[in-house]
C-alpha cells in the first residue's frame, strides 16, 4: 500500500497546485496538504518496514478525513460553489475515498491471511 499511497498523494498535490494556479486562492491548496501528509506517511512506510502497518493506519485516517472534508462541504454548499471549487472538492473526495477503499480492502486481506 505505500506505493499506492504515494501515487494518490502525488495526484492530490497536482490537484491542489493546479487549482491554486487557476484561482490564486489559498484554500485551493487543501488537497495538496492532504497529499503532502499522505506522501510523508507513504515514504516513511517504505523506509520503515517494521512500522509500515501503523503508518498505513495513520494514512487511512488522513484519507478518511480527506474524504469527509469535501463531502461535508459539498453537502452544505454545493449549489453555491463555483465550477473550480466543485471540481476540486469532487476530485479530492474521489481520490481520498478511493485510497481509503483500497486501504480497507488491503487491511481486510492482510487480516484474513494472518
Amino acid at each position: 500500500m505505500p506505493k499506492q499511497t504515494l501515487l494518490f498523494a502525488a495526484l492530490l498535490i497536482v490537484l491542489g497546485l493546479g487549482a491554486f494556479l487557476a484561482s490564486g486562492s489559498q484554500t485551493a491548496l487543501l488537497p495538496a496538504y492532504a497529499g503532502l501528509a499522505l506522501g510523508i506517511l507513504g515514504g516513511l512506510a517504505l523506509a520503515f518496514e517494521g512500522g509500515r502497518r501503523h503508518l498505513m493506519h495513520v494514512a487511512a485516517v488522513v484519507a478518511l478525513l480527506g474524504a469527509l472534508a469535501p463531502a461535508a462541504a459539498l453537502g452544505i454548499r454545493a449549489a453555491q460553489m463555483g465550477p473550480l471549487a466543485l471540481t476540486v472538492n469532487i476530485g479530492m473526495l474521489a481520490l481520498c475515498g478511493g485510497l481509503l477503499a483500497l486501504m480497507v480492502r488491503s487491511f481486510v486481506a492482510m487480516r484474513r491471511a494472518a
